[in-house]
């Protein structure tokens, strides 16, 4: 299997699952429904690999970012629609009680298949990313907590991601075998590392992560500063360019937040994230034409 950035992994000999290709048509339909006359875009399409000790991946996830509205104007919100149209296609929808700044945030799951949903603020820029359950092509396994797009922190680097000690491998203690793992004291299979969550988070262990701290994003806040860009007519394409690009570490998976407002005689289009790979804030802002 090849594995450029997670962009390939598990495919070519095992290919694209048939849950991926149920996923795709199945966001394009639901993100269609409040504005079929105008189609949403498919930002990127990418995997995560999924592996046990060895570097070769044993697995892969299959995950898609769909984009809708972000025209270069102030855009009514779409949010419930979207959440409506999720709801009729028979998802559990949940709903982030700490909307903030006029950002909505949203969570949709069907079986092992998981979407989350979010809407800038001022833009009318909504964002689905949806991922399937984790395939082993040739193994019978669990699922892992996370992969390294959808945690929230940093992924165990122990447990990669799974939660569970790979050592016991999460076999309960018998009369006659005890797991002398590190997780021992803390209960047979529970990653003594992470406690069994499959993550630690960056700031608890930094030297998980090589930091790489490019001089314009080490501000606080969600849009730092950062140098104006042009040449984009829309935030959505806006986010179509950005999602392409890599952090200096070379890791290009964010969660992208996004807001829109008028600064002068000009609008601007600003975009701020977390890295995904060492943890770096990232940010960009776009100059886009007034209405």
């Amino acid at each position: 299997m090849t594995d450029t950035n997670g962009e390939h992994a598990g495919r070519g000999a095992s290919g694209v699952s048939g849950g991926a290709v149920w996923l795709r048509g199945e966001l394009l339909d639901i993100a269609s429904a409040p504005r079929p006359d105008r189609g949403p875009v498919v930002v990127r399409e990418w995997t995560d690999s999924v592996r046990l000790r060895d570097p070769a991946p044993v697995g892969f996830r299959s995950l898609f970012l769909i984009g809708m509205g972000g025209d270069a104007h102030p855009s009514p919100s779409k949010f419930g629609e979207v959440l409506a149209a999720f709801a009729g296609a028979g998802w559990e929808v949940r709903r982030d009680a700490s909307d903030q700044d006029g950002e909505s945030r949203a969570t949709a799951r069907h079986e092992d298949f998981e979407v989350r949903v979010y809407e800038g603020s001022g833009s009318g820029l909504l964002t689905l990313t949806g991922w399937t359950p984790v395939v082993c092509p040739e193994l019978r396994l669990g699922q892992p907590s996370f992969t390294l797009s959808t945690a929230p922190g940093a992924l165990c680097g122990d447990c990669h991601g799974w939660g569970v000690c790979l050592d016991c491998e999460g076999r309960p203690y018998s009369r006659y075998e005890r797991c002398w793992c590190a997780a021992n004291n803390a209960g047979p299979g529970l990653c003594a590392e992470c406690a069994g969550r499959g993550l630690r988070s960056s700031e608890a262990a930094p030297w998980m992560r090589p930091r790489q701290e490019p001089h314009d994003t080490d501000t606080e806040g969600a849009f730092p500063p950062v140098p104006v860009e042009t040449g984009h007519d829309s935030t959505l394409r806006a986010l179509t360019d950005v999602a392409q690009r890599a952090c200096t570490c070379g890791e290009f998976r964010c969660s992208w937040r996004n807001s829109l407002s008028r600064e002068g005689d000009r609008l601007l289009s600003r975009f701020g994230g977390t890295c995904q790979g060492c943890g770096v804030r990232r940010a960009y802002a776009f100059a886009l034409p007034l209405p």
